[in-house]
């Protein structure tokens, strides 16, 4: 097994219930399949708490707790706490609070067409050109300044899939997320780099990770989508943050200060 962990995994309590249609394994299933394939660590990272059709339940959080200290003492696999948070707004927001930040141990975040807008401005303004297709350079500077804004403000971990969904930066993402330690997702089911695109990111000195994005137990560890584009397009091992190593985890301290990187105006 190359990976150390697999740090996007989801299970049922990513629609709060067993659903055959969603993620179908539990926390142990997904940890006893991490076993088996070698893995040292995992994450479970429920979609985010405002996600229409199968966001994480609050109420929830503290059963995930208790059936995560389960699984470690039956699997040997380190299980961290995550949630796949949704950027919401233009303004780099997400749909955490700052309370809410602290009960996770490791936050991934993404665009996802599901989730609410943080308002009907932000619907019309940040999600509507992309739930659209828009691909101006109007909508690619609003999507990446509010990638690098959540970074400034949100302890993130991992940006998952970037560029689906929202078409972004990548020069300008990779670079921000290589200032602030930020990892940038090769997905094990969606991938929207260009070969220019992972070149630039490589070039940029970013962080990689390599994950599964499983939403059912069997397919934890399965990267071989994320790991053959890897290799075609020529990024070296050593680049990837999970290969054969732990990745590093912020702590999770949010800090409120808005910070303006690009001199724009919409």
């Amino acid at each position: 097994m190359i990976l150390y962990g697999d740090y996007h995994t989801h299970t049922i309590y990513s629609s709060g219930k067993h659903n055959a249609m969603h993620a179908t394994g539990t926390i142990l299933e997904n940890a006893l399949i991490a076993q088996k394939k070698g893995l040292k660590e995992i994450a479970i990272t429920e979609h985010g708490l405002n996600h229409k059709l199968y966001g994480l339940q609050k109420k929830n959080i503290s059963r995930m707790r208790e059936e995560i200290d389960y699984a470690q003492k039956i699997t040997g696999v380190k299980i961290y706490l995550g949630i796949e948070a949704n950027i919401i707004s233009s303004q780099g927001d997400i749909d955490l609070t700052k309370d809410e930040v602290g009960l996770f141990d490791l936050i991934v975040v993404g665009f996802h067409k599901f989730a609410r807008a943080k308002s009907v401005k932000e619907f019309w303004k940040f999600y509507v050109p992309n739930l659209l297709g828009i691909k101006s350079k109007k909508t690619k500077e609003r999507n990446t300044l509010s990638l690098m804004m959540a970074m400034d403000k949100y302890p993130i971990d991992i940006i998952s899939h970037p560029g689906v969904g929202m078409v972004v930066d990548f020069d300008e993402l990779s670079k921000h997320a290589q200032k602030t330690g930020t990892h940038l997702e090769i997905n094990g089911k969606r991938i929207a780099y260009t070969y220019q695109d992972i070149q630039t990111v490589i070039k940029n000195g970013a962080k990689i990770t390599i994950d599964s994005d499983a939403h059912s137990a069997s397919r934890v560890g399965e990267v071989d989508k994320p790991l053959n584009f890897a290799i075609k397009n020529g990024v070296d091992f050593d680049r990837i943050a999970n290969y054969g190593k732990k990745i590093e985890i912020k702590p999770k301290v949010v800090k409120w200060v808005f910070q303006k990187m690009l001199k724009m105006k919409y």
